[in-house]
């Protein structure tokens, strides 16, 4: 005969079936909560341990990810929770060069390989334009336009589209009102120095009468608007920079003090900093800067000044002979402003606020580490938001590594170099020592022979990164615009 359960059992059933319902969620939810922080069993030694999480990611996409040898069941784009330690990544497409480094995955970590450009197989230069002389040379920073000099005797500018397959070349007339004639006995020159960030003006340096110099802002979207900025301020300046993407506003080196443009409003400021043997703009309104030796104190100075600032903030000095080499870098990484400061064979770096240059405080930076630069740093930069360190001397760059480590890098040349590398993404680095454009990662590794340039000129992707441009001067002495296809059909 059947008897109903007492309340008691009943509620004793319930309770045991809830608490094994929670128990379980909490052993679910811990399992999902450790696999997600890259727990996982160990199958070496048997242990739980913390691994870190890789994400993979090629251009172009889809190629194959092997660990150790053995293929990820997915391509790039992916991930992948690997235990600590080394591991040997490479990744394949069929067409291309394998990519392939060896990283060191920490605890609790999240490792960005996703920078990877995959280079095909055969490159196979194709001609797209052809200049009788080619003299100077420009791209753009949107990777739209490359400005090309050719006689550097006239004031025309060959402007090439690179923004999509058909490549077109137009000419542009430096207007007679914007530059100084030269005397009838005498030469002249133009020179094509930068792009302002927006890709709106070309900042070209005029020489004429064999010794004088002027700068002029052109802007080839309306070329009747293009500047004199050494006539229409009267200033005689030796180093122009455009100040961000207004390209109104330049900051001038005049008898070796620093002074702010706008040719908007055209004024001249005061000197902002004095005595200044180089400088270079961190951001729109901070200039970083080094000074020229001191004949009376014979001391040398590094640090910046802040646009509305009543004085710059020196951040080292040195007493030397004025002779060793002294550069200065910043960047923020996160929250973090990094400073390095490049002198003799050594680069400090320093970690901490950027305060405004005039406020009277302790020094805000705290020594991270040191870099060697046998020879001694030529150039100095901080790049990709900061994460990147870089010195370069006469034969290697040496990248700290913010968020890894340090390396030291040979180039393969048999020349010393003789310009600063210049980088054509956040991570790829490019040469054109010995007449060959090689590409480097930041690490050195992974490096690419791509084809014959004319050294000095620019390099650089189309805006889709489909093509990389370049300029060969062929055996008849003519030059080219040529190009090479990275992303295959």
């Amino acid at each position: 005969m059947y008897r109903q359960p007492s309340k008691r059992k009943q509620l004793l059933k319930l309770f045991t079936i809830y608490t094994a319902m929670s128990v379980a969620v909490i052993v679910l939810v811990s399992i999902l909560v450790f696999f997600m922080l890259g727990y996982q069993f160990n199958r070496t030694d048997g242990k739980i341990e913390q691994g870190g999480l890789v994400q993979f990611d090629t251009r172009p996409s889809g190629a194959d990810v092997t660990i150790d040898g053995k293929t990820l069941g997915t391509r790039t784009a992916s991930r992948k929770t690997l235990t600590t330690g080394q591991h040997f990544i490479t990744m394949q497409r069929p067409g291309y060069k394998q990519w392939q480094k060896s990283i060191d995955v920490k605890a609790g970590s999240v490792l960005w390989l996703t920078y990877a450009r995959l280079v095909p197989n055969d490159l196979k230069p194709a001609n797209v334009a052809s200049f009788a002389t080619v003299s100077s040379t420009a791209s753009s920073p949107d990777n739209k336009w490359m400005a090309v000099k050719d006689d550097p005797t006239t004031p025309t500018i060959r402007l090439a589209d690179i923004s999509g397959d058909a490549v077109e070349v137009t000419n542009i007339e430096i207007p007679a009102t914007a530059y100084t004639a030269p005397s009838p006995d005498k030469s002249q020159s133009f020179s094509l120095e930068t792009w302002n960030p927006s890709s709106r003006s070309i900042l070209v340096k005029h020489t004429y009468d064999d010794t004088k110099t002027e700068w002029l802002v052109i802007d080839p979207q309306n070329i009747t608007a293009s500047r004199n900025v050494t006539t229409l301020l009267g200033v005689n300046a030796t180093k122009v920079v455009f100040s961000g993407n207004n390209n109104s506003i330049l900051y001038a080196l005049v008898e070796n003090s620093i002074r702010k443009i706008d040719l908007g409003a055209t004024t001249l400021s005061g000197p902002l900093v004095s005595n200044v043997a180089e400088f270079s703009m961190y951001d729109n309104t901070t200039i970083m800067y080094t000074t020229l030796l001191d004949p009376s104190t014979k001391m040398r100075h590094a640090g910046y000044f802040d646009e509305g600032a009543t004085k710059p903030r020196i951040i080292r000095t040195y007493t030397d002979d004025g002779q060793v080499p002294l550069h200065i870098a910043v960047g923020k990484y996160f929250d973090d402003y990094y400073v390095a400061i490049a002198y003799d064979q050594t680069v400090e770096i320093m970690k901490g606020a950027l305060p405004r240059s005039d406020i009277t405080s302790p020094s805000p930076f705290t020594p991270v580490t040191t870099m060697s630069t046998p020879g001694g740093a030529q150039y100095l930069s901080i790049l990709t938001n900061g994460r990147f360190v870089v010195a370069q001397t006469p034969t290697a760059f040496e990248v700290r590594d913010i968020e890894l480590s340090k390396t030291t890098t040979t180039l393969k040349s048999v020349a010393p170099l003789q310009r600063e590398l210049r980088w054509l993404d956040g991570y790829t680095v490019w040469s054109d020592q010995d007449g060959i454009l090689r590409t480097y990662e930041f690490d050195g590794l992974n490096q690419r022979e791509i084809m014959p340039v004319a050294p000095g000129f620019s390099v650089t992707y189309s805006p889709n990164a489909k093509y990389l441009y370049g300029i060969v001067k062929s055996a008849d002495g003519k030059f080219h615009l040529e190009r090479v296809q990275m992303i295959l059909p």
